[in-house]
């Protein structure tokens, strides 16, 4: 499947302002969509949209900046899921702003969804949330407007470093590795060499950007960079705004990821290397459960703020949740389960059952 990339504007860092797309390299960094071919199943009925937030950019899954194949973000494993199911479905892919503020790109995700609620033959907005795109959707509801915004959507949040995650934490990660190095081939020359290009390796696949550091625990950014990054997105988090508009919205699920004994055994026998890469860095970096990327207990804090919220776990599951097809399958079926209910309430309502 092919989707078309629809550009939606693009932050200036500089001035603090979302403006038009200017230029190639641009289009490669803006916040847009990829779009593809609705599921139609009953033409009678309204539709129901699926956002899949991965956090990534264009950049990182088009070539030309104008289509994205459907092996990216997993959007043929969600259509292929979706159409066995019996309703109406839109699927969307969110590709973030690669130089916003993580609150931006939440305003202006926040506005698009509302422009969505306001077409009455939409019935319900699902934003699918990964990692840094879990906790940008945990602050989208606070810039809602509308009631009808709030109703229709529903939010769920995977793998989310509501605390921050020191991944995300150069000076962090950096004495992580330098210390690691140290103990293995001992404080001279070739391990400040080696150390030196480890650090330019992992420059080199940060985005060295907010869409990256704003997810830093606090303390592990450096002094004279916050150019690039925002300690409060981490710090205001549970802010009372975020929580009680968090409550508003049609329905809220937070699941959570960890790697237990099986995840390796899992990832190397269907081939997942980037599933055994976090099998690896979850024991070079963590001394508590994780799942490769961040703590379980970043992920499981939100129950703590949100009275009655359950964590819904998934079982043998590391960070890359989108590439790995029983784990994400059990997500889009929560997802379906919702849509269902929220369909059967709403038909009860119509005819005075309740």
């Amino acid at each position: 499947m092919q989707g078309k990339i629809e550009s939606l504007g693009k932050f200036n860092l500089n001035t603090g302002l979302w403006g038009e797309v200017n230029s190639h390299y641009e289009l490669g960094r803006c916040f847009a969509m990829g779009d593809y071919e609705p599921i139609i199943n009953n033409e009678k009925e309204g539709i129901h949209y699926i956002i899949l937030a991965h956090g990534s950019r264009v950049e990182d899954h088009s070539k030309d900046f104008i289509t994205i194949p459907g092996k990216e973000i997993s959007v043929d494993d969600a259509y292929s899921y979706f159409s066995r199911k019996n309703r109406n479905y839109k699927i969307l892919s969110y590709l973030m702003d690669a130089d916003a503020p993580i609150k931006e790109d939440a305003k202006a995700l926040a506005q698009y969804i509302g422009s969505l609620a306001s077409n009455t033959h939409i019935k319900s907005i699902n934003l699918v949330g990964l990692s840094k795109c879990g906790a940008m959707s945990f602050y989208v509801p606070s810039y809602f407007g509308k009631k009808d915004t709030f109703d229709k959507t529903n939010i769920y949040t995977i793998a989310t470093p509501f605390l921050g995650t020191r991944m995300a934490a150069p000076e962090l990660i950096f004495a992580d590795i330098e210390r690691m190095l140290v103990s293995k081939f001992g404080d001279n020359r070739f391990t400040k060499a080696l150390c030196e290009e480890i650090k330019k390796c992992y420059k080199g696949i940060s985005s060295n950007s907010h869409m990256d550091f704003d997810i830093a625990i606090p303390s592990g950014f450096p002094d004279g960079e916050n150019e690039v990054y925002d300690p409060s997105f981490i710090r205001d988090m549970f802010s009372r705004e975020n929580i009680e508009s968090i409550g508003k919205v049609g329905s809220y699920k937070n699941f959570v990821t960890g790697i237990d004994d099986n995840t390796l055994t899992e990832a190397i026998k269907t081939g997942n290397f980037t599933g055994i890469g976090l099998c690896v860095l979850g024991k070079l970096f963590f001394d508590e459960p994780s799942d490769g990327m961040v703590p379980v207990s970043s992920q499981e804090i939100v129950t703590t703020h949100i009275e009655g919220l359950r964590n819904e776990k998934l079982v043998s599951a590391h960070h890359d949740v989108f590439g790995n097809k029983r784990v994400f399958y059990e997500v889009l079926s929560s997802v379906n389960s919702t849509i269902e209910e929220q369909v059967e309430i709403g038909h009860q309502k119509r005819i005075g059952t309740i």
